[in-house]
Formats: structure tokens, sequence, C-alpha cells
């Protein structure tokens, strides 16, 4: 029986090129044809094999975000895809690195405790949105790209396709899996502030229907801001039986370890309201300080095509993430903000455990009621997941600094309780249906459903420093969920490159979503979420490129909220929204020229603060500007050299509701230049090339410092 194989992820083929190409075959093999026709022979089976071009394209054709493969002009709903090129060209290390690509985001800094990548999508945070294949990572670590493929970023509420959160939006790390073929590549990376990065991708068939693959990583990144660093390593190996078959698994594992000195950044000045003014190279910390944290994700998955569009597929997977980390929070110890003002440190010390098990059965299949097409998804998605987390306290004070010279070598007691334990148990099953309907040739219609059962069990004990129970900060909860969530959209496509969509989503955040329930003598349901998005996808130049835009607003109509008078009450009477214009593009221009490039303008709003709170109605959220935009472009100036030039702009954010500390709004600019041929590479990175002083991640304490200018060099080398 013959078999198609599965074609490698990295093959990509020009038109112009592949139409001569076929030409000029079906010319030279005619009158073979013909003398076959006559005479009865069989002809020998030609292989033809050609070459990957050494560059793919930025344009990414299609995901699997929405649980089944789509093209992305199908889906009703404004999504960003950072493929492995544009991650290749701009040197990117980490998930953060590859967002910063995506208009509409930006980065907290240590939010309430958690440590990690702290994402916010239109103005919502995504902290328990981040997800690996479609299934939900709940750790908190700083993500290293070694092992994606590519980075995929849903925007608007979508709890129908992923469960509670989903506010603004979700992110999908989509992991390297072996295909059918053959390569050995390896990256050496070296940079100014000590930076040292080695990577290595390697695949292998192991059979005409089975392969392997192993990704590895360690990174050395060091800073001008003193002590702070970031060390981490990874491994992910993965084995795929049955590729090109009917039934296809794959098992995979992926591992990471941090080792980190964190940087905090610096405290807001009350007088400005902005960042500290200080020499960039001004760190509060301590030498001492640390963050450590482990990764582990073990996976299988297992597809069975039934063939007339028919296919099944079930993914279990099993996480474990591990950390222990003991920052410093510098703060203001007075008005004074001259050289010889005082500053003082806090320790926001904490470890813990979290861990769960995730199945997801998903089953697709295509049918026709008359001259209407469907395609329908069903799933089961069941979910255990359990949260242990410890917070320290210090039996005595941490000596203070000042702001002019701060000494990080300073020698303190760190001697220390437990001041806190937290336990949480969660449980969800749920059922969801969704069509995708073909009305006519011209007219799609999506409907989806989603019912969630969702259980938690909140257990919190806490301790005086000489280790007895703290009776006024001890208490056990529960409660359970149950919640719809709702898709639909309306998609009209006059023609293969043109495609308009109208949508509307709902998404819910239940008290346990951050693993923590509200201390309230009356339980409260879960918040409601609602996005509703008008929009335009085009293929532009022969499908070389594409250009999308959308009008959106996203409204949270009954935000949890902590009564100011009694902080064991919770109540939904908050309201808020953001309206939006989002526009991006990306793809090849001409033969040479390829750009990524976005923009989104929001107006955000509190609609309607907490009790006691009315300061804030009227004010813009936290961690939102009024404008993100990015553009990367690159040139090839000849077969082997490519010139990349790129910015990133953040407008001012506020870091508190009331809108009285921000940070200001900032440029970077970087560059890229290559030299690039079938089994090596040369590349230099130059990052903010002005070496601007700007602030990165917005915490109502602090604000963390980006990085300064810096050169990377990498080698690669490929067979």
């Amino acid at each position: 029986m013959k078999q198609s194989l599965q074609q490698s992820p990295h093959l990509a083929q020009r038109k112009l090129p592949a139409r001569m190409a076929v030409g000029m075959l079906a010319v030279a093999l005619s009158p073979s044809l013909a003398l076959a026709a006559e005479t009865g022979q069989t002809l020998e089976t030609v292989t033809v094999e050609g070459e990957a071009p050494l560059r793919d394209t930025y344009k990414t054709e299609t995901t699997s975000i929405g649980k089944t493969k789509q093209q992305l002009r199908d889906i009703p709903q404004s999504i960003t895809v950072v493929n492995q090129q544009l991650m290749q060209d701009q040197g990117v290390a980490t998930l953060k690195d590859a967002l910063r690509n995506v208009p509409g985001i930006t980065f907290a800094a240590g939010e309430g405790g958690r440590s990690g990548d702290q994402v916010v999508i239109r103005g919502f945070s995504a902290a328990t949105d981040t997800y690996r294949d479609g299934m939900r990572d709940i750790g908190q670590y700083n993500r290293d790209a070694f092992n994606d493929d590519k980075v995929e970023v849903l925007k608007g509420a979508s709890s129908m396709l992923f469960g509670r959160g989903s506010t603004g939006g979700v992110v999908n790390q989509v992991s390297k899996t072996p295909y059918l073929g053959s390569k050995l590549d390896g990256d050496l990376t070296i940079g100014t502030n000590d930076y040292q990065r080695v990577t290595a991708d390697i695949n292998q068939m192991t059979g005409d229907h089975s392969a392997v693959r192993l990704n590895l990583m360690d990174t050395h990144d060091g800073s001008d801001r003193g002590a702070a660093k970031n060390e981490r390593w990874g491994i992910a190996p993965s084995v795929a039986f049955g590729l090109g078959e009917p039934t296809t698994v794959v098992l995979s594992y992926m591992h990471q370890e941090e080792n980190n000195v964190p940087d905090y950044g610096v405290p807001y000045n009350s007088v400005t309201r902005e960042p500290l003014s200080v020499d960039r190279s001004k760190f509060y910390g301590f030498d001492s300080d640390y963050e450590k944290t482990s990764a582990d994700i073990v996976t299988a998955k297992v597809t069975h095509d039934f063939g007339n569009g028919t296919e099944l597929s079930n993914q279990l997977r099993y996480n474990r993430f591990w950390r222990d980390v003991s920052p410093t929070a510098p703060r203001l110890a007075s008005t004074d903000t001259s050289a010889s003002g005082l500053m003082r440190r806090s320790k926001p010390m904490r470890d813990g455990v979290d861990q769960s098990v995730n199945n997801q059965t998903d089953l697709t299949t295509r049918f026709a009621t008359g001259d209407i097409r469907h395609t329908l998804l069903t799933g089961l998605e069941m979910t255990y997941e359990l949260s242990d987390t410890s917070r320290y306290a210090l039996l005595n004070a941490l000596p203070t600094t000042t702001i002019g010279n701060p000494v990080s070598s300073t020698a303190y007691n760190a001697a220390r309780y437990r001041s806190s334990n937290t336990k949480f148990q969660a449980s969800d099953i749920a059922l969801y249906s969704m069509d995708t309907i073909e009305l006519t040739r011209q007219w799609k219609a999506v409907l989806g459903a989603r019912f969630d059962r969702f259980e938690g069990d909140y257990n919190v004990r806490g301790f005086n420093s000489d280790g007895s129970v703290n009776s006024s900060n001890t208490y056990d909860l529960s409660r359970t969920d149950n919640v719809w969530s709702w898709r639909s959209g309306l998609i009209w496509q006059p023609d293969m490159a043109q495609s308009y969509y109208f949508s509307y989503g709902t998404s819910f955040n239940p008290s346990g979503e951050t693993y923590a329930l509200d201390k309230a003598t009356a339980k409260v349901d879960p918040e409601k979420n609602r996005n509703i998005e008008l929009g335009a996808k085009w293929d532009l130049l022969d499908g070389d490129a594409s250009l999308r835009a959308a009008l959106f607003r996203i409204e949270k109509t009954n935000e949890r909220n902590t009564d100011p008078d009694d902080t064991t009450l919770v109540t939904l009477s908050g309201k808020r929204h953001t309206n939006g214009i989002e526009v991006e593009g990306n793809g090849r221009l001409t033969e040479r020229w390829e750009i990524f490039a976005g923009v989104t303008f929001m107006d955000s709003k509190i609609d309607k603060a907490a009790p006691g709170q009315n300061s804030t109605t009227g004010k813009m959220p936290r961690y939102t500007p009024r404008a993100t935009a990015n553009i990367w472009t690159t040139y090839k100036l000849t077969d082997q050299i490519t010139g990349g030039l790129g910015a990133t702009y953040v407008g001012k954010r506020y870091a508190n509701e009331t809108n009285t500390l921000y940070l200001p709004s900032y440029t970077v600019a970087n560059a890229m230049l290559s030299y690039e041929t079938k089994h090596y590479r040369f590349q230099l990175n130059l990052n903010n090339l002005s070496n601007k002083t700007y602030y990165d991640g917005a915490y109502t304490g602090h604000a963390t410092v980006g990085t300064p200018r810096e050169a990377q060099l990498t080698i690669g080398l490929k067979y």
C-alpha cells in the first residue's frame, strides 16, 4: 500500500521555481510516459529530491491553536505566530523575547509574589494562560525557547477552547517534534555582559515511519547590574512512531533548570512618580539572592486518522514545577531621593511545587448535510492540579543601603521562619464541541460551547515566629463552579485572498484560578468576560505576504474586588473594558525582502471600581499602554548575506490603578547581519542600539530595567 510520508516542517518552496520544476519534469518524462502507455511497461519509480532553501519566510499559513489544524484565515480571531525563522534572525532565547514581536503584549514584574513569565495581553493578566501544545503550563519559571518550533498568541476570550482564564488571550508554545528526515544543527553564541549560549537540535530517522529528536540548551546570561544573572539548561528528547501512517504515537520529555540571581530593578520616585532615576548599574539586591526553578513535562500523544476527514487524538501529560526563590525588593525609606537617601530592602521568600495531570481527547470529523459542509470538533478534558507553597519571613531586619552607593555584599542574618503554607487541589472536567460550518463557498460560521466543572480545595496554615499556628491566618475553603463558555463567528471569504469576520466569545475566571480561593463570608461566582471582534485577513503578493486588521472590545463585567472595610468580604462589583484597533502584516515583499510588523492601539478603562475605591473609576488599568508597536525587516544583500533592522515601541503604562505611578514610554532598536551557507551560519545581533535606559516589567512597588546595548555573535553548524 502506498504511504505518504510526513513532510519536514523545515522544507519550503517558492511558487515559481516549483512550477518550473514540475513543467521541466513533465517535458523530460513525456517520451517515456508515451512509450509506457504503448507497450504496457511499468516504469521504475523516480525519486526527485530538492534542497530546502537557506531561509524560510516569516509568514505562517496554519495553526493548531484551535485544537484542529486550520488556516489562519479560517479563525475568526486575531492570531500572531512567531515562527522559527523570525526567532533565529532575532537570536530569540526566551519566550519573553519571542513575545516582543506581538502587538498588544506587555510584561509585569513579580506580581503578587509570583515569579517567572508575567504576560499581559490587551490589558489583562495572562499569568495562568500559558500553554504548551494546547495544554496549560502552570509553572512559575522563565521559559526558554530552545524546544519551541513556534509561538502562537490567540487574542481575546476563548474559554470554549481552553477553559478558565484567557480574558485577553492565550500564549501557546509549539514543541519541536520528530519528522522523517535527518539533521544536526548546533549554535554557539557569545556576547557582551558575559553571555554564552549553546543549543543543539538533532533529528534522526530510525525507520521508514519512525524518528527521534533531541534538543539541548545551556545558557549563561550575565548583566551590567551587579550580581544579577540568569543561568539555565535544558534537554528535550522525543520519539515518534507511525509517521505517515494512520496511527501516530509521539512520546516526549522536557526538562529545564534555572539558577538565577533575580533583579527587582528600582522603586518609584515619590515626587516624579516614575522609576527612580539612577545609573542603570545600581543593583539593590544582595549577592546571595537566588531564584531556582525546575520544570519537567512528560507527554504521550496518540493520533489515529480514520480517513474521510475523521481523526481521533489523545494527549496525556504530567507536569511538575519546583521553585525556591529569595529575591530582594527595593523600597525608598523616605522622600529623600539624593545619593545619600536610604533604600530599605525586603525579601519575599517562598518555595513550592506545582503538579498537574492533564488528558485531552479530541475527535474531529467532516461531513455534509445537503450542500452544507461541517467540520465538527468534540472533546473531553480532564485535569488534576496540586499546588503546595510556603512563604518565609526573616527573624531580623535587613540592612539598608543608600541610593547612590548600594552594597550587595553586605552580610546579614538569614535566619527565617515559615510564615505560611498553602495547599490547593483542583480538578476540572470539561466537555466541549465546536462546528465550523461552510454554508456556501463564501460564507462560514463557527459555533462552539463548553461546560466546565471546576472544583477546588484550599488549605491555609499560618505560623508565628516560634513555630506555633497563627489561628488568624489558618482556614480551609472549598468550592465548585459549573460554567458554560461560548464561541461564535461569521466569516465571509469572497475569494481565496480575502477573509472578513465577526466573532463573539466568552471566558471566566474562577476564584481558584491562581491557586487561591476567596476568603469570603459569602462565596462569589467566577468573573465573566466577553470578547467582540470585527476583523479582516488578506493574502497579498500571490500569497507571499499577509495582512490583518481588527477592531475589538474586551469586557470584564463583574470583576472580583475585596471590600476595603472588610478584607474577608469579596464581591463581584467591578467592571472594566479595553477597546482597541490592531494591524499586523508579515511575509515576503520581494524575492529578497521580508517583514514582520504590528501595532495595537488600546483605550482601556475601569468602568466601575470596588466599594470604597471610587477614585479608580475612569482610570486606566495598570500595565496597559495606549499603544504598542513592533517592526522587524530583513533584506538578502546576496544569496548568503542578510541584514536585518527592527524596533519595538511600548507606550506609557501605569503601575497602579490610581494612575499615580507610571513607567515612561520607550522605543528600542535592534539590528542583525548574517552570512549563511548550506552547512554553516555566522550571525551578529546588536540589541538596544542607542543604549537606552528603559523599564520593561511593571509592578506596584518596583520596575525592572531593560537590557543595555549588547552584541551577540552566533556560529551555527548544520548537516
